[in-house]
């Protein structure tokens, strides 16, 4: 138990391996509640199942052996909740806010959730759903570019599939497959239930161990396998009056010391607002977008770039961005650059702290990340500990020049890879 200026923060473990991780916000009214799930599509490792983390996520909300579908939804209705779920690379979440007086009932209703029934006439109908999704993204050129980036840095790992998997995995899986996954994967030792507000801790742990404390343990975690980049560019010729264009290259991982200097270093190269490549390109008028993103992972990470540019641009675009990258990575960043992104970092994590949902979905992460529940103070402290040199060591320690893997859709197919 850890105290932060206002707030207390817990965790307790049940026998069965659930975790329960709270932070007491007693000036709020509301309390936000999840389940994590530590699964998503780097866990489907077979490419017959490619797509169930996020089918199984749909799954959930089409009845328990208490609950219809319908009765789900109107049990969050009659609360007043707000209520929803996502599937990501790495986790599955299920969440809601509510008022504090409305926790107990929103906890049980989500428990309940994490034991559905996956009956087969509702997984038959959710998979038209699933391929009608599938097909829909397919008409986004911006979706098109980044499945196929993902597809080919990822090549031969777990993660070169998207979310939402591909029309074949999701037309041939059937319904034992995913009692399967769920019965692996949704085991209470690979859950963490997360609140966050005005909450009683005692009676919340005395809740999960009664509603969650039969559950049988499972599979746990995942084995994050070592993973080398091939560089590589691959063209998707379409007629479009934009190309699209991503990028990446190797970077520190989610668990890795580097990790701020990395985002806030994404964040000076690239950021939509207040960045190098914001001034030197998008607010020249010369691409519609032109933005980095640091993406941080169970054991590896990447930064990406994305750009969107008249074709006959797409070539001048990327030299600049590459002129970008090569300028911090010999020359450096600035001292005025830094505090700029820093002020911007620690008003956002600022703002979160005035969230209970924020917070509440920052536990988890907190928790597998740094093996603690960190304070918003502490978190501060991180952010202000990044130097000019951190950051720099950070850009040549992850060169990008003959590890970067690129993927373009578009006519224009002269662009270069360097």
């Amino acid at each position: 138990m850890a105290n932060s200026s206002a707030n207390t923060f817990h965790m307790h473990t049940l026998p069965n391996g659930l975790q329960i991780l709270g932070q007491s916000m007693p000036d709020m009214e509301s309390v936000a509640t999840a389940f994590y799930v530590r699964t998503g599509s780097r866990d489907e490792h077979s490419p017959d199942i490619y797509g169930i983390s996020h089918f199984l996520e749909h799954m959930v909300f089409k009845g328990t052996n208490t609950r219809t579908a319908d009765d789900i939804t109107l049990a969050f209705n009659r609360m007043g909740a707000e209520f929803n779920a996502y599937t990501s690379f790495e986790e599955t979440v299920f969440h809601a806010r509510t008022l504090s007086e409305e926790a107990p009932a929103a906890i049980e209703l989500l428990a309940d959730m994490m034991r559905p029934t996956l009956q087969e006439d509702d997984f038959i109908r959710e998979r038209e759903v699933i391929l009608s999704e599938i097909s829909r993204g397919e008409d986004n050129p911006s979706q098109v570019a980044s499945r196929r980036f993902f597809q080919t840095y990822f090549s031969g790992t777990s993660l070169d599939h998207d979310v939402i998997g591909t029309t074949e995995s999701i037309r041939a899986m059937q319904v034992e497959q995913m009692r399967a996954y769920h019965r692996q994967r949704y085991s209470p030792n690979n859950l963490i239930l997360s609140v966050a507000g005005k909450i009683d801790w005692d009676k919340t742990v005395a809740q999960a161990e009664q509603i969650c404390g039969g559950w049988s343990s499972g599979e746990f975690g995942r084995t994050a396998a070592p993973f080398v980049t091939e560089p590589s560019l691959k063209h998707i010729a379409k007629d479009l009056k934009q190309q699209y264009i991503i990028f990446g290259y190797p970077f520190p991982s989610e668990q890795s010391a580097d990790y701020y200097s990395a985002s806030l270093g994404a964040d000076i190269l690239g950021d939509g607002s207040g960045s190098r490549m914001f001034w030197n390109i998008t607010h020249q008028g010369l691409a519609e977008a032109a933005v980095t993103q640091f993406y941080p992972f169970d054991g590896l990470g990447m930064m990406l770039a994305f750009l969107v540019t008249p074709p006959e641009n797409a070539q001048r675009i990327l030299d600049l961005t590459y002129h970008e990258i090569d300028s911090i990575e010999q020359d450096g960043i600035h001292e005025e650059e830094l505090q700029r992104a820093k002020a911007k970092f620690i008003g956002q994590i600022a703002l979160e702290e005035e969230s209970t949902m924020r917070r509440m979905l920052n536990l988890p992460h907190s928790w597998l990340i740094d093996g603690r529940l960190k304070t918003i103070d502490e978190e501060i402290s991180d952010v202000e500990a990044v130097t000019v040199d951190s950051i720099n060591t950070v850009f040549k320690k992850w060169p990008s020049v003959g590890r970067t893997v690129l993927v373009t859709i578009g006519p224009n197919n002269n662009l270069t890879l360097r």
